[in-house]
């Protein structure tokens, strides 16, 4: 195993026992088998390692998540299914490290965590939007704050469930469960208001989507400038009075071929 990965793992083990604050990097490095400063050869510091470890996962999930191929003969709902059941067994299957999160977030003393946290929340969010928006189409746009609330906090409760209480189920009765609470909220919408989805124009949310986009190239891509030119190019020619439809086209075909980025775009697409 490689000693780096090695390292996060013995990492993330103590962090679910002990907690974050009350680990120390010698704890750490004597887990593994190695001195104190070789650990600072691979991490500068106990914080950036646990930056590395939230990244990785959280990339994890999501890459395996847009990475997913529809099976032939299969709908929208059945890919939502499948998708909602990589995200469950996923973190199931990770349970020292939603202890490790759940014990004893540290970010209260760390302007670079809460930072990290907000922009990967921010990343979830949208891989939500993403999903919802694929499953049901674009007329639940005015209620997706409030889906994706109900959605996440579904999955976040049974997670916990299962986690703290040692529960075994079934993945998939309960992705079915979770599917069929969503639908019945999205059939009664007709009747109902939005709570969360605030009152702003088209091109503020256009806006904020293009953002979100340039984070996630920033957060995650080690080369990030040419991502960064094509979306700024095609920011340029959505801003146009007579844009150049195929350009346009052309550069969300470019973009969504990077996965790390694939559903953020598809989420702005919906705004073009």
């Amino acid at each position: 195993m490689d000693k780096r990965i090695e390292i996060m793992k013995q990492a993330v083990h103590l962090f679910s026992l002990k907690g974050f604050h009350q680990t120390s990097v010698q704890e750490v490095a004597q887990a593994v088998g190695i001195s104190k400063g070789a650990f600072y050869k691979h991490f500068d510091s106990k914080e950036n390692m646990f930056v590395e470890i939230l990244k990785q996962y959280h990339d994890e999930i999501s890459t395996e998540i847009a990475n997913f191929q529809q099976v032939p003969g299969s709908d929208s709902k059945d890919v939502f299914k499948k998708k909602l059941e990589i995200e469950i067994e996923r973190t199931l299957s990770n349970q020292e490290f939603f202890m490790m999160v759940f014990k004893d977030l540290p970010l209260s003393d760390s302007e670079k965590l809460s930072s990290l946290f907000g922009e990967l929340r921010q990343s979830t969010i949208t891989l939500h939007k993403t999903i919802l928006l694929d499953t049901y189409g674009t007329d639940i746009e005015p209620f997706l704050p409030d889906l994706v609330t109900v959605l996440e906090g579904l999955m976040q409760q049974y997670i916990i469930t299962l986690v703290i209480e040692k529960k075994h189920v079934q993945i998939s009765r309960l992705v079915n469960f979770i599917t069929a609470t969503i639908d019945a909220v999205v059939d009664k919408l007709e009747t109902m208001e939005p709570v969360l989805t605030e009152a702003r124009s088209p091109a503020a949310t256009m806006e904020e989507s293009f953002q979100q986009v340039a984070e996630k190239i920033k957060a995650s891509e080690a080369d990030p400038e040419k991502l960064l030119a094509s979306l700024d190019l095609l920011k340029e020619q959505v801003g146009k009075e007579e844009p150049q439809d195929f350009l346009i086209e052309a550069l969300l075909v470019y973009l969504k071929q990077h996965p790390t980025i694939k559903n953020e775009v598809i989420y702005l697409e919906n705004f073009i």
